[in-house]
């Protein structure tokens, strides 16, 4: 497993077969199949990203690894 910090609370974590972006404690991002050059399978969680922070930081983890997304930009506020 590899972790990387890339800001205060942001992490990128490599699990081999698994990318993950997490902001202090909440999973916000999770990339599969994206070995071998395969067209990676990207999950969002639900409500996420909550600020425009963590928004710069999920775009941050996007050109980190190289997936190929359109960059985040709106917030949707959760009710």
């Amino acid at each position: 497993m590899n972790i990387q910090k890339l800001g205060t609370n942001q992490l990128s974590i490599n699990t081999g077969d698994r990318l993950c972006f997490m902001s202090y404690e909440t999973l916000v991002c999770e990339v599969t199949n994206f070995e071998d050059g395969n067209e990676p399978i990207v999950k969002i969680t639900e409500g996420q990203p909550q600020s425009k922070t963590t928004a710069k930081y999920l775009n941050a983890f996007f050109e980190l690894h190289g997936i190929h997304v359109p960059k985040i930009k709106k917030i949707k506020k959760v009710k």
